[in-house]
Formats: C-alpha cells, structure tokens, sequence
C-alpha cells in the first residue's frame, strides 16, 4: 500500500557535481565466502555436513540452543553438534528459543543472549557462542546494546557483502530461500572475488524435493559448493572472518549514518516495493555497486532502521542519483516515523531540474529544508511520484550528515 502521495513542492538545497565519494569500502587481501546454517535442523547434519566435508568447507552453524538441549523434533541432537565442533566447524547462538528479540522484557532478553552462549560454552566447547545470528533478522537498539555484552560478533540478514571497515554487529548476509537459482548464488560469489569482499550466505533446511521456503534442493546446495571449489575462493567461518576484519563496533560519527553505499547501511533494512536491485553493478557512482529501482505508479523504496535515527543529531540527507537512459523521473524523499509523515520533497525540486539522464548528481537536502530538524525517523521512502511507468532511478552513496 502507498502510504502518500503529497504534492508540496520544497524550492531549496545545495546540488553538487563533483566526481569523489566520501564513502569507500575497505577490501580484504582476497575475496571469501563463509557457509551459514541457521536453526539447527537435523538435515544440515545429514545432508549438508557430509557435502561440506567431502569439499573441505568449514562453516558456521548457529543454533537454536533449547532445541537441541531439549531434543525437539527435527533438529540436530547434542552428540551430533558436538561431532561438528570435533570437525572443527564453528558453533554459535541463535538465541535459546527463537525468539523475536524486539518483542521482549529486559530479563527474557537477557536469558535469550546469555543462557543460550552459556549452555553452548558448558555443553560443546568452551569458544563455542562467540557469534550471533539475531531470529528473523530483528533487532532493535536495546537488542544491540545486549548483544554486544555478550557476543563478539552479530550476523544480520541484510543483503550485501562485507568489507574489512563493515561494523562487526551488523554483518550482511545473503538469505538463500527455496527460490534462489544456482546462477544468483555463483553472481554474488564472483563479485566478492572481484571485490576482495566477504560473502556471507546463510542456509536452512535441505531437501530433494523442497516443499517450504525454508528448504533448498540438495543439487543446488551441492551444485554451489563445486562452484565454490571451481572458483578457488577462500572460504572462512564467520568468527574467522572477523578476526581479518578492522573490528568496528559501530561507524564513526564523523562518516554519518549510511543508508546505502554498496550495500544497506548500519541498522537498515530493504522493505521495498518496487522492482529494485540493491547490486546495480554497470551503473555505479562510487564503489561496486549502486541500488536501482523502477519509479513506477507510486511505488517506492522503503528503507527502514531497526531503531531509528534521533534527527537532532543530522543536519542534511546527502544521496547520488542518476536518471539512467531516460531521466526526467519524478522522485520524491520522504520521511516517516511509523505512519506519522515528517517531511518529504520531490527530488527535481531540490535539483532546480529534471533528473539528468546519463550522469551522476549530487543532492544535499537540509533537514530544515524538509521542516524535520528533531524526532526519530525510522522510514525512509524514495517513491514515484508521477502515478506513471517511469524509466529506471539509480542511487548511490545515501547518507544522514550529522552536524
């Protein structure tokens, strides 16, 4: 559902053409990819462990702790996630028993983070429940300040890949569902070896014949572990992976709060609508990648922060658009808390002109200029905003500029 479609115009704005980012991601020596195995079903032990080990993969299962210590149906048992840990497979918390972490008392909370890592410690090994995969991707400032208390790392489900200078408690990892092809999962793993950057991908279950979104085909599974083997890329737990990173536990002040540059930024989420990619790979303004989208019958982007950003603390909205072959579109940015409206101004308003066709243009918003200078935004719309098929929108490096 299309939460507006306002027709205030906003004249105002500073747009700079200029050909530098201020964003740039950190590459490692060399490309790698970690395996991820989410839950604990019992088919990762019966399908997928043997498929791994006859390659040489080792990989990082992060586990539902109740359900093994409590023999639930399905899932692994404790003499088989100890047989992983003896083959020295990584074996982390995804929490005691699945919980939405955001939903909880500050003391279910903490029983979730810290009797889940302490029940891996006692019953499976002593550096067992160094890492943490959040259940359903959720997480919340309150859910982050726990965490990090406890854990050393915290694996996200955001889609990206990582860089040596990503925030270690918001690790992106790519969610492979029972519709993902072989061919999309081979494209994300030659573009971190042509990035130098850390793929992250994360299964479930595993079946011949998948008949939940949760499960994928074995072939498939097996199909991308060749693949991994053919390409010759390092392959790296997740706590290894880490270790080469620059260990930053949130970005720097100074550097504002991304949105997106080559990726979903610290604490965003894709909600979107429209038809999107957040890996345009040809038309790029910084980095590898820029996120396009088609601005067509007021769909939109819909970027969300898990925990919002406190507006006093910003004084514009800095973001790079390009209006592809066609240009022209008309594009709105707006901003929400919830459902209540904060601001929002037509993107050729603040240019002085139409979106330019075959270049990249610098928009510098003040938020005084959006008339949302203090409260918390937590959603952010880039939508159509003409009620008509439009040609394709690309945007790169979108950042929160504090003051």
């Amino acid at each position: 559902m299309v939460r507006m479609n306002p027709s205030v115009r906003v004249l105002c704005a500073v747009v700079l053409l200029c050909a530098s980012s201020a964003f740039a991601a950190t590459p490692f020596a060399e490309g790698m990819v970690s395996i991820t195995l989410d839950d604990g079903w019992s088919t990762q032990y019966t399908i997928a462990r043997p498929a791994l080990k006859a390659r040489g993969i080792r990989s990082t299962y992060f586990l539902v702790t109740d359900a093994v210590a409590q023999g639930w149906g399905g899932y692994m048992s404790l003499a088989q996630v100890r047989t992983l840990h003896a083959e020295n497979n990584e074996i982390a918390s995804h929490t005691r028993t699945h919980a939405d972490l955001t939903s909880l008392t500050p003391t279910q909370l903490t029983s979730e983070l810290h009797d889940s890592r302490a029940w891996l410690a006692a019953n499976v090994g002593a550096a067992c429940g160094q890492a943490l995969a959040s259940p359903y991707g959720a997480y919340n400032a309150a859910v982050m300040t726990a965490l990090k208390s406890e854990y050393a790392s915290h694996r996200t489900i955001n889609a990206g890949r990582n860089y040596r200078d990503t925030v270690i408690y918001e690790l992106r990892a790519n969610d492979v569902s029972r519709y993902v092809t072989v061919a999309t999962v081979k494209g994300w793993i030659d573009q971190a070896i042509a990035e130098k950057s850390w793929l992250i991908i994360l299964f479930h279950e595993f079946a011949s014949t998948p008949t939940r979104e949760t499960q994928y085909k074995t072939s498939n599974f097996t199909a991308i572990l060749d693949y991994l083997k053919l390409r010759n890329v390092r392959t790296v737990t997740l706590s290894e992976g880490v270790a080469l990173m620059d260990g930053l536990t949130e970005q720097p002040a100074s550097a504002g709060t991304v949105v997106y540059d080559d990726a979903m930024g610290s604490g965003f989420q894709d909600w979107s609508w429209a038809t999107h990619s957040l890996d345009e790979s040809v038309t790029v303004h910084s980095g590898p990648n820029s996120l396009s989208f088609e601005p067509d019958y007021w769909e939109a982007l819909m970027l969300h922060h898990t925990s919002g950003l406190d507006l006093s603390l910003y004084q514009s909205i800095d973001l790079w658009v390009h209006g592809g072959t066609t240009g022209g579109q008309q594009v709105r940015l707006a901003l929400f808390n919830d459902a209540t409206p904060l601001g929002s101004i037509n993107l050729a308003d603040v240019l002085g002109h139409p979106i330019a066709a075959g270049t990249w243009e610098k928009v510098s918003i003040p938020l005084s200029t959006l008339g949302a200078t203090s409260g918390i935004v937590n959603d952010i719309y880039v939508q159509d905003d003409s009620g008509t098929d439009q040609g394709t929108v690309y945007v790169d490096d979108f950042v929160f500029v504090p003051h």
